[in-house]
Parts: structure tokens; sequence; C-alpha cells
């Protein structure tokens, strides 16, 4: 359906940002802030190396947040040793967006969190991950990761009938694209299972109570131009105007 709003209009969105390989700059790929003006928002990236004390201030200039992919998060925060295949985000990063999540969340803004932000939902309300699924036994397992440079694995995403998903697309799939190698273990408190690939590993996660509180595991920002996943901005951006 895709909102539109005159530029004095747009309610802004919040986007978290990631650090370039040197880690003396920070980095955003273009494909979100991209994806939330076509769907009618004004798109604000948030630096994260930035005093906590100053998250509020952020956060009210804000009216709808995107919490983006990343690298991953420190598994002794739900009291495990970090597997030797992760790749760590840098700490100042989770440890700002930790906070930030805390705030959106305080203030019930309109929050959507793709792959590592999707994560990051989950563990900062007591959840668990799956560190690396390759070695995570389940029957008729699929390739989650991209295994090929420039091209991502898609695979069917099942969407629970009963989600703000499904019935925001009307229907009970969607075909994803993937490229995570960690999933959603142990669910979050409050939080409910809304999707799962064909071999059960958890795809998408929300707190109905919320106005809008929903991670998704894969990456519809990168397949702006279909309509099923740019529906998820769409959303986003509705729901931040009312906000």
């Amino acid at each position: 359906m895709g909102l539109r709003f005159i530029a004095m209009n747009r309610p802004t969105i919040g986007i978290t940002i990631d650090t370039s390989e040197s880690k003396t700059s920070y980095e955003s790929p273009m494909a979100y802030a991209a994806a939330v003006e076509k769907a009618g928002g004004l798109p604000l990236l948030l630096p994260y190396k930035a005093d906590l004390s100053l998250i509020p201030q952020y956060v009210d200039l804000i009216a709808g947040m995107l919490f983006t992919g990343g690298h991953d998060l420190d598994a002794r925060g739900w009291g495990e040793e970090n597997h030797p295949r992760i790749v760590p985000v840098d700490p100042a990063r989770e440890k700002f967006e930790r906070a930030l999540m805390a705030e959106v969340e305080k203030r019930r803004t309109p929050t959507l969190g793709i792959c590592f932000g999707s994560q990051l939902m989950n563990v900062t309300r007591g959840g668990t991950m799956i560190q690396f699924l390759p070695e995570h036994d389940r029957e008729n397992a699929l390739e989650h990761r991209r295994v090929e440079k420039g091209v991502e694995t898609r695979h069917p995403v099942l969407l629970e009938s009963e989600a703000s998903v499904a019935k925001l697309l009307g229907k009970k799939e969607v075909f994803a694209n993937s490229s995570h190698k960690q999933s959603v273990g142990k669910i979050g408190r409050g939080l409910r299972i809304i999707a799962k690939s064909p071999d059960g590993i958890i795809e998408g996660v929300e707190d109905p109570t919320m106005p809008l509180w929903l991670g998704l595991q894969w990456h519809p920002e990168r397949l702006v131009g279909e309509p099923d996943h740019e529906r998820f901005f769409a959303l986003l951006v509705e729901k931040a105007a009312k906000n």
C-alpha cells in the first residue's frame, strides 16, 4: 500500500548504524534509509558512539525506530560462552542499542527490527540465541547463510495465521532472503513467534500489546521493489505517523 506524505509531514524514523571495517568511521547500507524514504518516512541515522545520557534526546526526535542488521551479540548476555564462529558486534554498538531499545520500548515507539535488530529484541526480553545454525540439529535443514558472494539465499517463510504479518500481507507464506548464521532460541518474555522457515527456524517475533514491536530475521530492505517486503516499512511509517 505505501503511504506518501508531503516532506514536512513525514514521520522521522531513527535508524541504527554500524562501524566500518577500519573501525574509524560509521557505516550504513543505503537500502535501509531508501526503504524508509520510499515508504513515506524521513530517515535519521543515529550514531552509537554517543553518551548514553543523550538517548532520551535522540528518541525525542523520532516517531518510529528501525534497528538494523549487523554482526553477532555477545552470548554472555544470556549466560553462554561465545561460539568460536561468531563475529562480535562492536561492544559499544551493543551497549548503545540495548539502552536505546529500552527507551523506545518504554515510550511504546513503533519499532521494526531486522536481522541483528530482531535478535536484540529477543535477548533484551530475556531470550536466547542459537549461535551457529550449521551445528543445530533439525530435520530437513536449510542453508540460512549467504554462501555465494553477491547472491542471497532465498527460502519460504511460513507465517502464523494470527500474527500481524500474515494479516498485513493477506497470506500465509512469503519468499524471503536469508543471510544469517544465528537465530532466536528461547523466546523472550512478552513476544510471540510470527514466522518460521520450513526447517523450524524462527524468522519473526512480535509483541502484540505494542503499537508495533516487530522483528524479522530476513532483510526486506534488500527486497524493495517486491510489494510483500515493502509493506513492512509502510507499516512502520503508518504507525509512526500516529505516534
